[in-house]
């Protein structure tokens, strides 16, 4: 479970497969090299940090008994780089036309879309339209992340004076920003990305299409 802006609850359905996507894609290319994903917060993190706070934030997503974690600026931070990447992986698709996979990436966003009781108007499949786009999944991101406070951090960070007085006019709690995700030493970030795919279609052996919501919340390690 995970404490969305819906309350505490796991994906499902057609969020659950874009979000599933995204983090395979994110998995895959974390595995082999050390790239940003557009969300500073979670950009600046150590290899193994990232690795930590996608696994929390996507475990607490989609395994039904696994016990809410506590809200951080790096958990929401991670959880808001996967539908980042879901946007880039939509540009790149409208971009190179020759990119697009089955189930296209809007198609994706479309089905998860039509789940949300905060969008009105779902777009085609076959839209071009980027800004469109980018306003869906965002209400999307929103439907899971509670607020975008983690946005603030690194200018927080840079004068603590001024932080202390906005945190407290916003109502966020020190915690959400002081907490340090886990940095694993090296020896065990393997261990962490075989934890990530596991909770993907591609880690498990299945087909995409597959529901594996009776996941158990057993540690891989």
């Amino acid at each position: 479970m995970y404490l969305t802006s819906k309350g505490e609850r796991i994906l499902l359905g057609g969020e659950r497969r874009l979000f599933k996507q995204s983090l395979a894609m994110m998995v895959d290319h974390l595995s082999v090299c050390d790239g940003d994903f557009g969300v500073p917060t979670f950009d600046q993190l150590q290899l193994g940090q990232r690795l930590y706070a996608l696994y929390r934030a996507s475990r607490a997503l989609l395994v039904p008994d696994e016990p809410p974690p506590e809200i951080t600026a790096f958990l929401e931070a991670a959880v808001a780089s996967v539908y980042q990447h879901v946007f880039d992986m939509i540009i790149q698709e409208i971009d190179e036309p020759d990119f697009v996979q089955r189930p296209s990436w809007r198609q994706l966003v479309v089905e998860a879309a039509r789940q949300s009781e905060n969008i009105d108007q779902v777009p085609t499949e076959t839209s071009r339209n980027k800004e469109e786009w980018q306003i869906i999944v965002e209400c999307l991101a929103d439907d899971v992340i509670r607020d975008r406070d983690f946005e603030l951090q690194l200018h927080l960070d840079a004068d603590p004076d001024k932080s202390r007085g906005v945190k407290e006019m916003m109502g966020i709690s020190e915690d959400y920003y002081t907490a340090v995700a886990h940095d694993p030493p090296d020896d065990q970030l393997n261990l962490f990305l075989d934890a990530l795919k596991g909770l993907t279609p591609c880690g498990r052996g299945e087909s995409f299409e597959q529901d594996d919501s009776d996941l158990t919340g057993d540690e891989p390690f």
